[in-house]
């Protein structure tokens, strides 16, 4: 449910229980709870959430909410495209202010930034909690580094890399000015930031020797209570294959597709379901002539933009969960797989071998090499044995991603970014809004 708050009202909620949390009354702790405002994009439904960074921040801040060292918490979404109103919502508990780009350009966000200042020069306890990389993002940090406001900044992925890459796939002038300006702005933010959070060490590494900070690997959490509806003790039965993740190049649909012409002629009876948000139409029509091209028509099955009902379906109906990935920094779809007892067939890409690594849950292959992707598939449609001792260590690694030890580890960052800014002037959190024209 989605319910409507107005503009202008309060966004504190100090004291009392919040969310289930248990309240203490201990003096210390109340004097030490933080005002959290997360910037960075953010569903506006919660049963349609696109992508792992909305994920990310979803989940985070539904477990803040229930936390009692947490006094307020609002959120300001980043917007995916220009134009729109600027609104104020409830979203499944979560105070939430979906920013616009109010001008041509989504870089016509920094508008934006001078009425977050204010907003958080009001607070007694303010901490900013900011995802993502670009000039929208790094002109916040730099007006917080300015102001003296605590700030954590979680890097999600390479966004240098990401852009290099989708550029290459698709030459043009505007590409590579767009990679260029996502290139100097992480690389400015990585130079500022002084608490700083990376979900693999993979990040951590690629990141090692230009970063001012000490990048903390956390990583993105999943709501196993929610997840567990899609475990299957036993999954012998049936050889339908999940891939989930966005329908985008980087994810690897074609080439995975092109691995399932192989598997189709050794396990007739096994079917392709791809789900994922729908980023590029252009894309989606060039894995619809694949399937066609490659015989599958009967066999595989592109859904975007499923409801979170029917991705837990497809969760619970799946044999293995196979990603054939360019580029990840974690992956949230693996790690859900995974804790609902999925083998992972995937690539060596990113931070993947972090998250699947040597747990016993999965394959992994070098990127583009169709035809051992095609294999170890077939391996784990075809061993009934093997699958459930995959399907075992599967859960076992899952389990190492719950949201409850994850966000406790995130506040643990906002608390040393509060002590390395220092004390500030205590006074109550006003209505400020963000830029309207």
């Amino acid at each position: 449910m989605v319910a409507r708050s107005p503009i202008g009202e309060g966004a504190a909620r100090r004291g009392g229980a919040r969310g289930g949390a248990i309240v203490s009354e201990d003096f210390e702790t109340v004097a030490n709870r933080l005002d959290v405002l997360m910037i960075g994009p953010f569903p506006s439904d919660e049963t349609r959430i696109e992508g792992g960074v909305q994920a990310s921040l979803y989940g985070l801040a539904r477990h803040l909410l229930r936390r009692d060292d947490i006094a307020s918490l609002r959120v300001f979404a980043t917007p995916k495209r220009v134009g729109g109103a600027l609104r104020r919502e409830t979203v499944a508990g979560v105070d939430v202010t979906f920013l616009t780009a109010p001008k041509r350009f989504l870089v016509s966000m920094v508008l934006h930034v001078p009425a977050i200042v204010r907003l958080l020069a009001q607070s007694d306890r303010p901490v900013v909690h900011l995802h993502g990389s670009g000039l929208f993002e790094a002109a916040v940090m730099a007006a917080c580094r300015w102001y003296g406001v605590p700030l954590v900044w979680t890097m999600h992925g390479i966004t240098e890399k990401e852009t290099l890459e989708t550029w290459r796939r698709q030459p043009s002038v505007a590409g590579w000015l767009r990679h260029m300006l996502y290139r100097t702005c992480e690389r400015f933010q990585l130079r500022l930031a002084r608490e700083m959070i990376v979900d693999t060490p993979y990040v951590a590494r690629s990141v090692a020797g230009r970063a001012a900070a000490e990048p903390q690997a956390i990583p993105q959490g999943i709501f196993l209570d929610e997840l567990a509806a899609a475990d299957r003790a036993d999954r012998t039965g049936g050889h339908k294959v999940l891939a989930l993740g966005v329908i985008d190049p980087r994810k690897g649909h074609r080439f995975t597709i092109e691995a399932f012409a192989e598997v189709a002629k050794r396990v007739p009876d096994a079917r392709l379901e791809i789900i994922g948000s729908l980023t590029s139409t252009a894309h989606l029509a060039e894995l619809h002539e694949a399937v066609i091209a490659c015989g599958l028509r009967d066999k595989v099955e592109i859904l975007p933009d499923q409801p979170r009902e029917r991705v837990l379906r497809a969760l619970a109906e799946a044999r293995l969960f196979a990603l054939h990935s360019q580029e990840e920094s974690q992956g949230i779809a693996i790690c859900e797989a995974l804790a609902v007892g999925l083998p992972v067939v995937s690539t060596t890409s990113g931070g993947i071998p972090d998250v699947v690594g040597g747990s016993g849950a999965g394959y992994l292959v070098e990127y583009g090499n169709v035809a051992g992707f095609a294999e170890h598939i077939v391996q784990v449609l075809t061993d009934d044995g093997m699958q459930t001792l995959m399907s075992a260590a599967a859960r076992r690694r899952g389990h190492d991603f719950d949201w409850v030890e994850v966000t406790r580890r995130v506040v643990e960052c906002y608390a040393r970014a509060v002590t390395a800014a220092g004390d500030r002037r205590p006074t109550p959190i006003a209505a400020a809004e963000p830029h309207r024209n």
